[in-house]
């Protein structure tokens, strides 16, 4: 079946990680986790060395108006039917890049990356998956360096028609002769708000397991 946007995949993470996002009722973004954002949430809050490839679900809102984090072991379901056709290490974990069929974006191919996640055993390249599938979970990112809180980077994107899955890389995704990247908050529907930068750094660097 062709993957038809928008998509509600708000709700496709809650029915898959129930009771723990029961209460999710809106998206918390830094402005760093934003589609071609500069800006880094993590560390020194810096300048990223690349324009942000897609958005990072980490935070939210939840019914009691409080800001939740969501943690590592959280299923992640695939957006729709399609295969896998790369799979490779990253900063954090592990990215997934599944194929898609559809014609309300794109006439053909698109793609739906999930990084930063800790695959299931079966999910491999050239496996058929179906929507709603778990692939994965949210990779524990503790004893990183980058001193970065669990999160789901997704990103959304059209490949070119020769585009070459051997030897998949991160850098193949800032490469727009191979891929053209689209903002998810897009074709994703998705509740969020944008708080002041200052106060969500300091929130960050108060909440993580291990203090700056």
């Amino acid at each position: 079946m062709k993957i038809l946007f928008p998509i509600d995949y708000t709700q496709m993470l809650i029915n898959a990680n129930q009771p723990a996002l029961g209460d999710l009722c809106a998206w918390i973004f830094h402005p760093g986790m934003l589609f071609n954002s500069l800006d880094k949430w993590w560390g020194d809050f810096g300048t990223r060395e690349f324009p942000h490839e897609g958005i990072d679900f980490c935070l939210y809102q939840n019914q009691s108006d409080q800001t939740q984090k969501i943690g590592p072991e959280t299923n992640i379901p695939v957006m729709g039917d399609g295969a896998v056709r790369a799979m490779f290490k990253d900063y954090l974990g592990q990215a997934i890049i599944v194929e898609h069929e559809t014609d309300n974006i794109a006439k053909g191919k698109f793609l739906t990356v999930y990084a930063h996640t800790k695959p299931q055993e079966d999910v491999q390249p050239g496996v058929q998956v179906k929507k709603g599938d778990i692939i994965a979970t949210i990779a524990d990112t503790k004893h990183s360096k980058a001193r970065i809180l669990p999160h789901l980077h997704l990103s959304l994107a059209i490949p070119a028609a020769d585009l070459s899955y051997e030897e998949f890389v991160w850098n193949i995704m800032r490469d727009p002769a191979r891929i053209t990247r689209l903002d998810p908050l897009n074709l994703v529907k998705a509740d969020y708000q944008v708080p002041d930068k200052d106060s969500l750094n300091k929130w960050l660097v108060d909440s993580h397991p291990i203090r700056f």
